[in-house]
């Protein structure tokens, strides 16, 4: 009788230790699973970020671009410019103003 309960006490033990080391395995896959999926969305989130950041640099460069136009934009209705341009790129005078040609230059 005492033999017998000695051989399921050991039938026990080892049924214990198969389903610790079931248990083991799960959880060891499970960590596993965690941080190889951690790691690869804090891959994809610093990816993200630094587009997000290259895509913020491409709005400021846009909206200085757009600013230099609304200001070029309002500097061409200026008299001022007008002037400068049809001096400058047309060749027109004032009906009171004198030309003088520098023949040096040529």
């Amino acid at each position: 009788m005492k033999q017998n309960q000695q051989m399921k006490g050991r039938k026990n033990i080892k049924k214990r230790k198969k389903s610790l080391n079931i248990v083991h395995v799960v959880s060891f896959a499970f960590i596993a699973y965690f941080f190889v999926t951690f790691f690869n969305q804090q891959i994809q989130i610093n990816k993200y970020n630094s587009q997000i950041e290259m895509y913020n640099k491409e709005i400021e460069a846009k909206q200085s671009l757009v600013d230099y136009y609304n200001n070029q934009n309002e500097n061409i209705t200026t008299d001022e410019y007008v002037e400068s341009v049809a001096r400058e790129k047309l060749g027109l005078v004032k009906p009171y103003e004198t030309v003088y040609i520098d023949s040096n230059k040529q």
